[in-house]
């Protein structure tokens, strides 16, 4: 007769899932609008006579830091998400 031990995962007090993992997508979601943020920025520095720069004019600073400012939200989203999987885990 074998008897499952209480850490077993075949014993009938535990669950078999596994453990909850905070998903990636905020933290690359995050990192992509960071970059293209930056990138928007610098190119208009660079040259803005390119058609689509040389229409929005110093608007393309708005744009840029719209896209920095999208990027600390998503940093936010994933914060939360960790926090809530913690706690859930624990």
């Amino acid at each position: 007769m074998s008897a499952s031990s209480p850490g077993s995962p075949d014993s009938p007090g535990r669950s078999s899932r596994r453990p909850a993992r905070t998903p990636m997508w905020p933290a690359v979601a995050m990192g992509l609008c960071w970059i293209v943020g930056v990138l928007w920025i610098v190119v208009f520095y660079l040259n803005p006579t390119l058609p689509v720069l040389a229409e929005l004019g110093n608007y393309n600073l708005l744009v840029g830091f719209a896209f920095i400012i999208l990027g600390v939200f998503f940093a936010l989203v994933q914060a939360v998400v960790a926090i809530v999987v913690a706690r859930r885990r624990g």
